[in-house]
């Protein structure tokens, strides 16, 4: 190949090779992350210099984050390798990034809807044999807190066949949280006996049981919304599995002694043994 010639002026002629962005270019490069016109505010702290984000400016910034989900293992985490093969093998629909936020915590970010409901609704999978339990993000998460959100299955008893259709059932349920999902007896009728229904909610918030609900020119009736089962959450120390009565933090008296040379943590699920099985997916009970 020709070294390249000085031109007439003694200069080397422009070529990709001799152009050069200074370090200020390569910082005021806007083309790489598009802007969401999101605008902090400066202030101070207790003397101390401080930047006020509003809410508006977070849910902006945590929109791409909205089918991520945060997974805990507290009995020892696999290798990120085996955490994307176990997810392969749930054949979703579309890929899924893994990202380690700490030595326990692990970050999937879906990207596909039905594949994050499918995942969050489940509430603990089994990763060779270690529980792998799983927690919505949101711009309020923190390693340090298990959220007090989460997703719970709810039965509606004796529901009326013509309210079996899922944008009804949204508005029955919406009384309880954010509707999710809703079974696959559900969606065919295969099951006219009860509808199920899976709901976001707040356990630091009232839970209602029933609602009146009118029927047209028909008689108006109570409908019952029972929970298949109730996660018990701790404010005190900010960890599901336990109330503040049972925490072990706030009342260390209540510590379990160790047997077998390991002590029982509250809010953690016993451990299991699987055989031969390398993963195992907990399936929900089935409802008559």
């Amino acid at each position: 190949m020709a070294a390249l010639q000085p031109s007439t002026g003694g200069q080397v002629p422009h070529s990709p090779i001799f152009l050069r962005k200074s370090l200020a270019d390569l910082f005021s490069d806007k083309s790489s992350t598009p802007s969401l016109s999101v605008q902090a505010t400066p202030s101070m702290h207790k003397g101390e210099p401080a930047i006020l984000f509003s809410q508006d400016a977070l849910d902006k910034l945590a929109a791409p984050y909205r089918f991520a989900l945060v997974v805990k293992f507290s009995r020892g985490r696999p290798k990120l390798e085996d955490i994307r093969t176990f997810l392969l093998k749930l054949d979703l629909c579309k890929a899924v990034t893994v990202g380690l936020l700490d030595p326990r915590h692990v970050l999937l970010r879906f990207h596909n809807e039905a594949d994050f409901h499918r995942c969050w609704s489940q509430g603990i999978w089994y990763v060779h044999g270690s529980p792998m339990r799983v927690f919505k993000w949101s711009s309020a998460f923190h390693v340090d807190r298990e959220p007090s959100v989460v997703p719970m299955w709810f039965q509606l008893p004796k529901l009326p066949l013509h309210l079996f259709h899922k944008e009804a059932l949204y508005q029955v349920v919406g009384v309880l949280g954010i509707p999710l999902v809703i079974d696959a007896a559900t969606v065919a009728i295969s099951r006219p006996s009860v509808a199920r229904v899976c709901v976001e909610v707040d356990l630091l918030k009232p839970r209602l049981s029933r609602i009146w609900i009118g029927n047209g020119a028909h008689e108006a009736f109570w409908q019952e919304l029972v929970p298949e089962n109730i996660p018990r959450y701790c404010s005190h120390c900010y960890r599901q599995g336990h109330m503040v009565d049972e925490c072990h933090v706030l009342n260390p008296s209540l510590r379990t002694k160790k047997t077998g040379g390991e002590m029982q943590e509250p809010g953690h699920p016993p451990r299991v043994g699987f055989g031969s099985k390398q993963w195992v997916e907990v399936q929900d009970k089935e409802v008559a």
